[in-house]
């Protein structure tokens, strides 16, 4: 156990889940852009942004659970 090397698994799994979660991922980038020229910082796209890791962690936990010692 002491020789291997250790490695964040969540980060990995992520990768693995974002091509999973295109639409929560379109909707944010959607908003992002129709928000970019708002200069009163009243505008935000949180929602969109929490949707799409939502997505991701949901997909993630499952596979996450099993991998931790």
């Amino acid at each position: 156990m002491a020789d291997e090397e250790l490695f964040d698994q969540k980060k990995y799994l992520e990768d693995s889940c974002k091509p999973k979660c295109v639409k929560p991922l379109i909707e944010y980038e959607a908003c992002m852009k129709r928000i970019e020229g708002d200069d009163s910082g009243e505008k935000h796209c949180t929602g969109q942004y929490f949707d799409y890791l939502f997505c991701v962690d949901k997909c993630v936990a499952p596979m996450l659970f099993s991998k931790l010692k």
